[in-house]
């Protein structure tokens, strides 16, 4: 015998569980967020042996490049803003 459907209007919504937060991705610690970057192929090919000469991640030198671009423009360093001043 089939299975009797059911219309989505006998639905309640206090009949459903609660839904599951997303768990929180592990990271250095709680104030550090991933982030994503797209480059073009030839860019990102240029901080790939960038990185493999100088024996440093892709990671560090982009963080060294955005604390560059906070000092251009006079904002904090990234240790600043982690130490909170």
């Amino acid at each position: 015998m089939p299975k009797k459907r059911t219309s989505l209007d006998s639905l309640s919504l206090s009949d459903t569980p609660p839904a599951k937060e997303a768990a929180e991705p592990q990271t250095k610690n709680k104030r550090t967020r991933h982030t994503s970057l797209y480059l073009p192929e030839a860019a990102r090919e240029q901080l790939r042996v960038l990185a493999f000469y100088e024996r440093k991640k892709q990671h560090d030198l982009v963080r060294e490049a955005i604390n560059m671009l906070f000092k251009n423009r006079g904002a904090k360093s990234i240790e600043e803003l982690e130490r909170g001043e």
